[in-house]
């Protein structure tokens, strides 16, 4: 099984890099990981309009990859760039991380915080979990105190007390981390952190894992998105030369 992981900023090592060693770590035996950077975008998403930038070359990749054989697609920012038109335009699994993440975390909860890098972001996540339909289930967002780029493992310590503040004061459940993409894996030092805190399992959900094992699921069980749902645009234009 071969599952590519979209990933959608410039190519650096500072991302795409430590991603791709990231989601390896994650896959089963037998699955094979690749991470594709986009040639059009920014080097990280840090605002809706960044965001808005990836979508049309993250549909691209996803042509590609149905092309090249590949069995499924994640995409690897919380804000699940290009997702909606990326099911039309293709029949193989593609699953966001944030939709995958979140949906995760209301089976695991009534109520979740999410951890994000920066306060300036607070408004577009609470679109994301409101898109998704499960603005009731969350109880607060929180920042993780650094930029995508510098995010690492000397934040943990601020992270954690965030969290242990919001099961607290917010009555959070569970812990959804919208960014990682540190390379190692975070949700689950923090996760350790907070078991030792509070005397009992509290899930941190790391949403890059959760997607790529739903997309593993998705092919195991032959699987993809309804085409009703997600209808292949019904006739070929010029203006879709640029994906």
């Amino acid at each position: 099984m071969h599952i590519r992981v979209i990933v959608p900023v410039l190519d650096s090592e500072e991302l795409v890099g430590k991603a791709e060693k990231e989601y390896s770590s994650f896959a089963d035996e037998g699955v094979t990981v690749s991470a594709v950077p986009l040639k059009r975008g920014t080097c990280s998403i840090e605002c809706g309009f960044d965001s808005s930038l990836a979508a049309p070359d993250v549909i691209r990749c996803a042509r590609e990859a149905e092309a090249d054989g590949v069995d499924a697609c994640t995409i690897a920012c919380f804000t699940d760039p290009g997702l909606l038109g990326a099911r039309e335009l293709v029949s193989i699994p593609v699953v966001g991380e944030g939709e995958a993440a979140l949906h995760m975390a209301a089976m695991l909860s009534t109520r979740f915080s999410v951890v994000i890098t920066e306060r300036s972001f607070f408004s577009t996540i609470r679109r994301t979990v409101g898109h998704y339909g499960l603005a009731s289930n969350l109880a607060s967002v929180r920042e993780a105190g650094a930029s995508v780029m510098d995010l690492n493992e000397s934040h943990i310590g601020h992270i954690v007390d965030e969290c242990i503040d919001t099961v607290k004061r917010d009555d959070a459940e569970a812990i959804v981390m919208a960014c990682t993409g540190t390379g190692f894996d975070m949700a689950l030092e923090i996760e350790k952190a907070l078991k030792e805190h509070f005397g009992c399992y509290i899930p941190v959900i790391d949403p890059g894992k959760v997607a790529l094992h739903i997309a593993r699921a998705m092919v195991a069980t032959n699987l993809s998105h309804s085409k009703i749902a997600y209808p292949k645009p019904a006739f070929s234009r010029q203006e879709y030369r640029f994906t």
